[in-house]
C-alpha cells in the first residue's frame, strides 16, 4: 500500500469502529487479530490485508468497499 492509501484505510477503519460504538479491543477479539497488531495497522505501521478488511467489514456490519479508498483512473 502507498502511504496515502494506508492512511485513508486506517482512518476509515478507526472511524467505523467509533461509528459502531465498539473498541479496538472488541474488534481484535471479534476478528481474531492480536490487539497489538491491530493497533499497529491503525497507526499506519503495518498494512491491512484484503482478508483483514473483509473480516473487519463483517464485524462492523459494513461492506469491504466502505473501508477502501476510491481509485479513479485519470
Amino acid at each position: 500500500m502507498t502511504t496515502d492509501v494506508r492512511r485513508v484505510v486506517a482512518l476509515t477503519v478507526a472511524y467505523e469502529i467509533v461509528r459502531a460504538g465498539r473498541t479496538t479491543e472488541w474488534l481484535s477479539e471479534r476478528i481474531g487479530m492480536p490487539a497489538h497488531q491491530l493497533r499497529k495497522k491503525l497507526a499506519m505501521q503495518l498494512d491491512f490485508t484484503v482478508a483483514d478488511l473483509g473480516e473487519i467489514a463483517d464485524a462492523l456490519d459494513v461492506t469491504p468497499s466502505q473501508l477502501m479508498p476510491c481509485v479513479h483512473d485519470g
